[in-house]
């Protein structure tokens, strides 16, 4: 039910956007519109279902030009009466909140070298979120729903007698934190697996946990970590990578606040921290560090994927229409790798002044 009335919703927002944008005069005629009125943003935004975040800020936009957008569609003799119906703009205004946290839960989720731990402790998070957004709505505060209160205060200003139902985006709310149970119950079934890799003298994994991984004999696994336990040395090594840790996700929150993304991408990968940590250790513990490396192979690829997509989309400009397959396959490598070569090095090593 939810799914189908904001489906609704999202698909009025986008034909109202293809009308004005899809049409050069329209949207020259819109763009001198809003710089008539002063507002900030330069346009609407083009919705695309294969970009992670486009859902969000292609609401954001549409809210923050909604009296343009009428006005607009006004002077064209376009007749569109739910943008000013009140049960359509409360369901219109949700979407807008609430798009805006799965933005912030995707960004977060973003990027090479999360594990699989990080991620799955992004996911909780937000499940603890979506609790206190259903609080949120069954009493009204609206703390967590700033478009949606705003829009409450102007109804409640025009017309003080008028009840929004508030109770409905609850259900929503709630079917959507189920959605995330039941997609994401495996993670919380492997949550001390996942944790045995930063914690392994404090995490007590089970049979249960260790056959989620084939090929590990328990009885070495059970052997080795009581040898690491009573190992002050590797004990305070895992304490000091837990420190690193620690500091990394401060240095993050710290450049994402000044949206310093390029200075972000230079921190060291958290799994490469991890596994570096791991090849430390000697022979003897390598049922241990077999495990240690199989949680680590758990990672988001979907990050991953678009990045490889963009880059072929920039190395298949229409300027290189007749760019061969064993060519792309190169330039892909180049962009994909993380290897940087020792340039000086190399032209060092090569004759520059060939005899003629």
């Amino acid at each position: 039910m939810c799914d189908r009335q904001f489906g609704e919703v999202m698909s009025l927002v986008i034909r109202v956007i293809n009308f004005i944008v899809a049409r050069p005069l329209n949207d020259r005629q819109f763009k001198t519109l809003l710089d008539e009125v002063v507002n900030n943003y330069p346009g609407l935004l083009l919705h695309s279902n294969v970009r992670w975040l486009s859902r969000g800020k292609v609401l954001s936009r549409f809210a923050s030009c909604l009296n343009e957008i009428r006005t607009f569609l006004e002077m064209k003799g376009v007749g569109h009466p739910e943008l000013a119906d009140t049960e359509w703009l409360l369901k219109f205004y949700y979407l807008v909140d609430l798009t805006e946290h799965l933005n912030q839960l995707n960004v977060k989720m973003q990027g090479i070298g999360n594990t699989v731990l990080s991620l799955q402790q992004a996911v909780f998070a937000f499940e603890n979120k979506l609790e206190l957004f259903i609080t949120d709505l069954e009493t009204g505060r609206l703390l967590h729903f700033e478009k949606l209160s705003q829009f409450k205060d102007a109804c409640t200003a025009s017309e003080p007698i008028q009840n929004l139902d508030l109770h409905q985006l609850a259900g929503c709310t709630s079917s959507l934190l189920q959605s995330f149970k039941a997609r994401f119950g495996e993670f919380r079934e492997h949550t001390r697996l996942f944790k045995f890799i930063t914690h392994p003298n404090e995490c007590s994994l089970n049979t249960a946990d260790l056959n989620y991984i084939p090929g590990v004999s328990i009885r070495d696994f059970e052997a080795e970590v009581a040898d690491l336990k009573a190992s002050d040395m590797w004990v305070n090594k895992f304490k000091s990578l837990n420190e690193d840790l620690e500091r990394i996700t401060r240095q993050k929150a710290e450049l994402a606040s000044k949206h310093m993304w390029t200075e972000m991408k230079k921190l060291q990968p958290e799994d490469q921290l991890i596994l570096k940590t791991w090849n430390a250790l000697p022979v003897t513990y390598h049922t241990l560090q077999r495990v240690s490396i199989a949680v680590l192979t758990m990672f988001g690829s979907t990050y991953a994927c678009e990045q490889s997509f963009s880059h072929l989309k920039n190395i298949k400009s229409n300027l290189r229409s007749r760019l061969t397959d064993e060519s792309l396959n190169a330039c892909m490598k180049l962009n994909l790798t993380k290897y940087q070569p020792d340039y000086k090095d190399i032209s060092k090593s090569m004759q520059h002044q060939k005899s003629h």
